[in-house]
């Protein structure tokens, strides 16, 4: 079975609900865009993956897959880590980090998707197994918004049986910051896992380590689950100092493209806690090899998932196959372009996601999905108005 084709399909769709503060800040056009990527073969078998880099730079995601698609093209389809190191090798004097380790992660996924689909397994079996048969999963939402409206969405998280909430708290001031995580614990008691994002890779001027230190002490009541990204995203030795002073556990690790960026983190000792997601990590096999590393030193994995149902998907499988990953995460924002690409829906019961049993990720494209959601120039994710 060779490979014919590889391609990168733009779609946008309508984003949160108006007022939303994710949705106001960044997607002012209201809708957001996905990348899919789709491995095609001699066959007529084929392969989704995503990167979630498509959400920021979806065309220049379109113009990689195009770059690196010559390198594919007559290849063994089904020879995974092989076309891999052909990637690598294809991109190594101008993308060993970055944008194009994401695209070679996406389109990774896509050729794990179709092996599994040819062999009839799920994905997680091709990637050794695997180790769990549920996975607690945690409500990710908790965004800026009037506190009756803020309280409502606590309550409702646990009224569907979540043991763990996420907020985010990067455009507060200090004493707003206490205000909104003591409102969120009251709301939902004390048994429900709440953490925290801070955010500081994506803030014009990220906290210095003193006042991250500060406020991490201020929070040390409210019994965190831990409190993610309180540095720039590459200030190693802060996340590191952070933790140290810290009882509350300290993550991060999302952004990250490479196994060199999750060495600085993990050689730091800056995390407790780290959050790789194989829609940007460089796919799925590098995803394993981070959870690996982590293994060695203690450093439990809770996978970030923020982008459309293929990757959401491609970090579950990953997920099910990693011995210490703690949490999955659901983004509890609307997004037609996760749920509408799922073969099968999520089962999730008492606050967890159990193991998917389709073959492959369990996705597919819907034939009309390109003239439902147009792709809509302009509608990237920007964080500088």
């Amino acid at each position: 079975m060779k490979i014919t084709a590889v391609r990168c399909l733009l779609v946008s769709a309508p984003y949160a609900t108006p007022g939303d503060a994710e949705r106001e800040w960044h997607l002012q056009t209201g809708y957001r865009p996905a990348s899919f990527i789709r491995v095609e073969t001699s066959e007529g078998e084929y392969g989704l993956g995503e990167t979630y880099a498509g959400v920021y730079a979806p065309e220049a995601v379109r113009e990689l897959v195009r770059q690196i698609e010559p390198d594919l093209v007559g290849q063994d389809a089904l020879n995974t880590l092989a076309l891999l190191d052909r990637m690598r090798l294809s991109c190594f004097y101008w993308g060993r980090m970055g944008l194009s380790q994401s695209v070679i992660g996406g389109i990774e996924m896509a050729l794990w998707d179709l092996k599994g689909k040819v062999l009839g397994v799920p994905v997680y079996d091709l990637l050794g197994g695997n180790v769990h048969e549920s996975l607690p999963v945690y409500a990710s939402g908790g965004n800026d918004k009037p506190y009756d409206e803020l309280r409502a969405e606590m309550k409702g998280y646990v009224a569907e049986g979540y043991g763990a909430v996420k907020i985010r708290i990067n455009n507060l001031t200090e004493e707003k910051i206490v205000e909104k995580v003591a409102m969120c614990r009251d709301a939902l008691g004390p048994d429900v896992g709440l953490a925290v994002d801070a955010c500081q890779g994506t803030v014009r001027s990220p906290w210095p380590t003193k006042k991250a230190i500060r406020i991490a002490r201020s929070l040390e009541p409210y019994r965190l689950l831990w409190l993610e990204e309180p540095a720039e995203a590459t200030n190693y030795a802060g996340f590191a100092e952070i933790r140290h002073t810290t009882v509350t556990l300290v993550a991060g690790g999302e952004t990250v493209t490479s196994l060199t960026e999750a060495e600085a983190y993990l050689n730091a000792g800056s995390l407790d806690l780290f959050q790789p997601d194989a829609s940007l990590i460089g796919g799925l096999n590098v995803f394993r090899r981070v959870a690996q590393m982590c293994e060695r030193r203690g450093v439990h994995i809770a996978a970030h998932v923020w982008c459309g149902g293929i990757g959401t998907m491609g970090n579950y499988h990953a997920a099910f196959a990693t011995p210490n990953c703690l949490w999955l995460e659901l983004s509890n924002v609307p997004n037609p372009l996760r749920d509408e690409v799922l073969i099968e829906p999520l089962e999730i019961r008492n606050g967890r996601v159990y193991l998917p049993r389709t073959p492959g990720l369990g996705v597919r494209l819907p034939e009309d999905l390109e003239e439902k959601y147009p792709y809509r120039p302009g509608s990237v994710y920007r964080f500088v108005r």
